[in-house]
């Protein structure tokens, strides 16, 4: 570490001219951190602190004056310390740290978001995420412990990682011909993330070069290319290939995973571990529309895009206004003649400054050259972006007004919302009615706007609030009304419910795992493991999902670590199956359904993909990023069985 920020403070110090230049223009908190850490200076913190507001740099309005002292203090450490040979490195005691965590973000950190400090940044050079054998582990016990991982996403990717790190073998079964998941399936028009992509990243890897605040979905697919080249994983992933099903044998503790190719020739593995890190959001959902099969034109799935159909000048009709749709509007109209969209609910809008907006180069100059500097910035981005809207989501039995709002934070945000949309739209107050939800904000996923308002009051841009009668050969019938399309665009999601579909998964005696959750109720200890099925791992698992805010990229490192540790168990132990017991898995999905019945997903009037048929919430987390840390943080093996086989037993 201390060679990383030495080399850090010679590159900065060897151009003045452009150190001075990039200090000048770079965000000025996590500039301050960084002279904090190379000075021990922390004078600054108090006087700073009243003017920070948030982790964004637009959310300070620290004065001027202040501001060039502490860019001029920094430019004087980095050149004094450079000519002086360099510095050691140090953690600043946890009171420190705290007030510098509290400066940074303008309010009160929680203890609890220390840890997360730690690991986030990977800071002082240190992995605090990974999982370090405590005892030798022989060799051979190691070789024999195959793990077959199902995906090659971000979490299968992370997963792959760690697994190298510890040296324990493993497969990847991937069913596409390139790695990335979702991110490889998706390439439709104006595909992003809505997420900050500096806190959007593995934290072993971050990436100092991203173009874009919020980048695309080509940047974030190169990302995750660069990972797998960087830690050597594509040796592990066989393409082209996809997991039918997976039978756990108890003679001898073992998954048979029977893979089927591309050519249709089918193999059997044989593993100690399966873990599936297919995720929820990889089947589309094609609505059976009557006469979906009579239409001419071309008509596809947004995460299935035919870039071979030219858009312009053509009638399109794209059904669904989700997360996709918002993004591809926008996108498309430019070039098509007409853009009819069909929605099925309204989505709550919001905008972030931030969203189309460039990274400056004094700040990817400053991420790359000094020290600290990408540390702070990625945390401030984790605050801003994570659990900054909690509060907002808790039901108030005693609010006067349940229908639209839930309490008096929730009711405030709504009304920002409606400013903002009445000023995007302006005379045409007539779109208002079909975009404004009835449901208080969050209920559904929240949406960052695309310039999806603009793209609305365009005359060749039509919105229609109706469901679908049918598909006809030459277009749509909405409502009684026909709408003559060239092209059909489906935003209509995925099969999210059918978790791991379609995988036939059978545990102990034979118990799939289809019959235990059905097709709309996937139940998980901590979204991870599953009572009859040992050595069986989900990521991105039942009530997983981030719904208020932060980073899936983080939930799945909270969740590998979690595995890593259950294996290491088993391997440091000579355990040939772990396995949840029932009834911890019982309390912690009821611990799980009731802090929902108090949460804004659980509202009456909401109907989303985060609920099944039921009414229950399965995909989405209740618990703020940091709680759901520490309930991953370390496996309680007394929440499992632990078992060794005999020799005799196994036959």
């Amino acid at each position: 570490m201390n060679n990383d920020i030495n080399e850090q403070l010679g590159r900065a110090a060897a151009d003045p001219v452009a150190l001075r230049k990039n200090v000048a223009g770079a965000h000025i908190v996590p500039l301050l951190m960084s002279y904090v850490h190379l000075t021990g200076d922390k004078s600054y913190l108090d006087k700073v602190r009243p003017y920070v507001h948030g982790g964004w740099d637009y959310q300070q309005d620290i004065p001027q004056e202040l501001q060039a002292q502490i860019r001029s203090g920094l430019v004087e450490a980095i050149e004094g310390l450079a000519e002086r040979g360099g510095v050691v490195h140090q953690d600043p005691p946890t009171a420190e740290l705290k007030a510098m965590m509290n400066a940074a973000c303008g309010a009160e950190v929680p203890d609890m978001y220390v840890p997360i400090f730690f690991e986030e940044t990977c800071f002082g050079g240190r992995d605090y995420r990974a999982v370090s054998w405590r005892k030798e582990v022989p060799a051979r016990r190691k070789q024999e412990f195959e793990v077959v991982i199902a995906g090659a996403g971000f979490s299968g990717l992370v997963m792959g990682v760690r697994l190298k790190q510890a040296g324990i073998p493993f497969t990847i079964i991937e069913k596409n011909a390139n790695l990335g998941g979702t991110w490889y399936e998706n390439s439709y028009p104006g595909i992003g993330v809505d997420t900050p992509c500096h806190f959007y990243s593995f934290s072993l890897m971050p990436n100092p070069d991203w173009p874009e605040f919020f980048s695309k979905g080509a940047e974030i697919q190169a990302y995750l290319e660069r990972i797998a080249d960087e830690f050597g994983l594509r040796e592990h992933i066989r393409f082209n290939e996809e997991i039918v099903s997976a039978e756990y044998r108890e003679d001898s503790c073992s998954w048979a995973v029977h893979c089927r190719k591309a050519d249709g020739a089918e193999e059997l593995l044989e593993a100690r571990a399966f873990v599936s890190a297919v995720g929820a959001l990889n089947r589309p959902a094609i609505p059976r529309f009557p006469g979906l099969e009579s239409f001419e034109g071309p008509m596809f799935h947004t995460a299935r895009w035919d870039h071979s159909v030219d858009l312009k000048g053509k009638k399109v009709v794209m059904i669904g206004t989700g997360a996709t749709g918002i993004q591809v509007g926008p996108a498309i109209v430019d070039e098509v003649g007409s853009l009819t969209i069909v929605q099925r609910s309204k989505h709550w809008i919001i905008k972030h400054p931030m969203y189309h907006e460039q990274v400056p180069e004094a700040v990817t100059w400053a991420t790359r050259n000094i020290p600290y500097y990408l540390d702070w910035f990625r945390f401030g981005l984790f605050w801003a972006a994570s659990d900054g809207f909690y509060d907002t989501l808790k039901i108030d039995p005693a609010w006067s007004d349940p229908q639209h709002s839930l309490n008096a934070e929730n009711a405030s945000m709504r009304e920002e919302l409606i400013a903002y949309a009445k000023s995007e739209v302006g005379e045409r107050t007539d779109l208002l009615g079909k975009t404004i939800p009835d449901y208080p904000p969050f209920g559904k996923r929240m949406l960052r706007d695309n310039n999806w308002y603009r793209m609305l009051c365009r005359p060749e841009v039509e919105l229609i609030n109706a469901g679908v009668e049918r598909i006809e050969p030459d277009g749509v019938v909405v409502d009684g009304r026909k709408i003559e399309a060239d092209v059909i665009v489906l935003a209509t999601g995925f099969e999210a419910h059918r978790m791991l579909g379609p995988m036939e998964i059978r545990g102990r005696s034979g118990v799939t795992l289809r019959e235990r959750w059905g097709d709309d109720n996937p139940r998980a200890h901590l979204g991870i493991t599953v009572p009859d099925f040992p050595n069986f791992f989900v990521l991105y698992g039942p009530n997983t999902n981030l719904a208020h805010g932060g980073s899936a990229f983080f939930h799945s490192e909270c969740q590998v670590r979690y595995v890593c540790e259950a294996l290491r168990e088993m391997l440091e132990n000579d355990w040939d199956e772990l396995e949840v017991r029932r009834e911890p898995y019982e309390a912690y999905n009821a611990k799980v359904d009731e802090e929902h019945r108090h949460l804004v997903w659980s509202h009456p009037g909401v109907t989303s993909w985060y609920k099944n048929k039921a009414g229950r919430v399965i995909l989405n987390s209740p618990w703020r990023l940091a709680v759901y840390r520490q309930y991953t943080a370390d496996i309680n093996l007394a929440e499992y069985h632990c078992r060794r086989i005999p020799l005799s037993e196994a036959g």
